[in-house]
């Protein structure tokens, strides 16, 4: 990396439970260090990272956060059409998109191997007008992430990935499955469509989905998305499938698609919630697809 190229690091203060404010001051003097000159902006709100995105130029963009915030930052940088190198510094609960993509937990250790590593040119996927860099989720996943507004910072700091396993077990009892009609044009170019009931529809960029690989077979670099759809007749299959999940058995189930694709449309009755990287999104229906090497982003050398 050039001196004096300019750095644009945004940074989530309240990621982690609040571990990003103090890292902002850390990660902005190690990048002058380097001879950087470097522009550091604290988020303040969701969608804060995509307005900044779109109306600071850089040379690189840095984000220092989770999932959400990462998600914020890309979505500024496709609608103004700049296309300049993106990173991830993980400091979130989740970190979906770092733990699959290798980059470190530490956040001064992800700084220095983003700074050496390489730029490489990822698919994203693009629903309701916007992208995602990990997943659309559509139903269950969703209603979870809606309940997390809930989750106090305190127990998210305290918790960690934890927190997200245990409000989905706290309101598995209050979801309702719905009866989803998916219409999907597969990597060959022929249409299928899939009617039944079902608690989840996962469309992924990423093999591992918070610690269980939903779409093992998943690669941002293939120009498809992949789609699991889990089926329910009852209470007990939300239990039953996130088991198969958690073991990765769930593909040996007759009942159970994963298949990669091109493009879809999702309806259910009733609608449904949806969720992209981790943000909550309008309800059903839902039409996304795949935009092949799309996002130029910052990843450790291999």
């Amino acid at each position: 990396m050039q001196d004096k190229q300019k750095v644009l690091l945004i940074v989530n203060p309240h990621a982690g439970g609040g571990k990003g404010q103090k890292w902002a001051l850390r990660l902005e003097n190690a990048l002058k260090q380097r001879g950087l000159k470097v522009w550091t902006v604290l988020t303040e709100r969701q969608g804060s990272a995509e307005a900044i995105a779109k109306e600071i130029e850089a040379d690189i963009v840095l984000v220092a956060g989770g999932d959400g915030v990462f998600h914020d930052a890309i979505n500024g940088l496709w609608q103004s059409k700049r296309f300049v190198p993106v990173g991830l510094i993980p400091i979130g609960t989740g970190n979906v998109f770092a733990a699959n993509m290798g980059i470190p937990s530490h956040p001064m250790e992800a700084l220095e191997q983003l700074l050496n590593g390489q730029v490489k040119w990822l698919d994203i996927g693009e629903a309701h007008g916007r992208i995602f860099h990990s997943s659309l989720g559509i139903g269950f996943d969703a209603y979870v992430v809606a309940q997390m507004e809930t989750v106090s910072k305190p127990q998210k700091r305290f918790l960690g990935k934890l927190v997200y396993f245990i409000q989905a077990l706290r309101h598995s009892l209050h979801y309702r499955w719905s009866s989803l009609r998916v219409e999907a044009e597969l990597a060959d170019g022929s249409r299928h469509v899939w009617e039944r009931e079902a608690w989840l529809v996962l469309v992924s960029n990423l093999p591992d989905y918070g610690g269980v690989k939903v779409t093992p077979n998943a690669d941002p670099g293939d120009g498809l998305l992949d789609l699991c759809i889990l089926p329910s007749h009852s209470k007990a299959d939300y239990f039953r499938f996130a088991m198969l999940g958690l073991l990765g058995w769930h593909m040996r189930h007759s009942e159970v698609v994963v298949t990669q694709i091109r493009s879809a449309r999702i309806d259910s009755d009733p609608p449904v919630p949806t969720q992209m990287d981790g943000e909550l999104t309008p309800t059903t229906p839902v039409t996304v697809k795949v935009v092949p090497q799309a996002l130029p982003v910052l990843l450790p050398s291999k």
